[in-house]
């Protein structure tokens, strides 16, 4: 098996390379910085047309950086989920970051939450993300990703990946309630033009658990949807 990537544990090998200098890299900590698209699509689903996002932007030396996460969905032309992040960010071991800061829900409904979560590179090369969020309304939840990159020529890789949402109580203006809320899971194979630029076909499956899923039957909507999008990922 080859070596486990250097530090920082938080960037993939491709980001790694696409990261860029700041003025100061001759300094004693160079600034460093990075915005990337992990996932821009559109495409049919079992509920409707689906447009999803995934974008993340970052700011810093090796020890100190500062992160920003944007993420949503909307099916059938209608919002379904958005949310931005603010993080700090510094390393907690070799592989892996620790991260603190700020969430806002803008779809279901306005929601702000203090955020708190590791991010890094598990054994076997597993991109990882834990995070605990803390409603301004006492609500806490948390989210787990996990995803990989499998090689299959130089240029072309698939990247399945889970994403797991849990709820420690309801928040009914958030369409969420106690115990497992979602499941996710999907595989994105990409064909990198560049390390810059990759388009990509993305199947996934997704599902409501538990109460959420009861409650979202209740007014009229799924409780799992299946997709197969295309899309592409940016890095610069």
């Amino acid at each position: 098996m080859p070596a486990m990537p250097a530090h920082p544990a938080a960037e993939p090998k491709a980001v790694a390379l696409a990261r860029t200098p700041m003025k100061g890299e001759h300094d004693s900590a160079p600034m460093y910085y990075f915005v990337r698209a992990n996932r821009l699509d559109y495409g049919p689903s079992q509920s409707g047309q689906r447009l999803s996002w995934d974008i993340d932007a970052r700011v810093g030396t090796d020890e100190h950086r500062l992160l920003f996460k944007s993420e949503g969905q909307a099916l059938k032309g209608r919002q379904k989920e958005a949310e931005i992040q603010l993080l700090y960010s510094r390393p907690l071991s070799e592989f892996f970051d620790i991260q603190a800061g700020v969430r806002r829900l803008f779809v279901p409904t306005n929601r702000n939450y203090f955020a708190l979560g590791v991010q890094g590179t598990a054994p076997y090369f597993f991109d990882t993300e834990a995070t605990l969020f803390v409603s301004d309304k006492g609500q806490v939840s948390a989210r787990l990703k996990a995803d990989f990159d499998l090689a299959w020529t130089p240029t072309i890789y698939s990247r399945p990946s889970v994403e797991l949402n849990a709820y420690g109580s309801n928040d009914r203006m958030a369409e969420t309630f106690a115990g497992v809320g979602s499941l996710k899971f999907a595989i994105q194979t990409r064909y990198e033009i560049t390390k810059q630029i990759a388009p990509y076909l993305e199947i996934g499956w997704e599902k409501l658990l538990g109460q959420t899923a009861r409650q979202a039957r209740r007014g009229g909507e799924r409780a799992d949807n299946g997709y197969a999008v295309i899309g592409v990922r940016l890095m610069y």
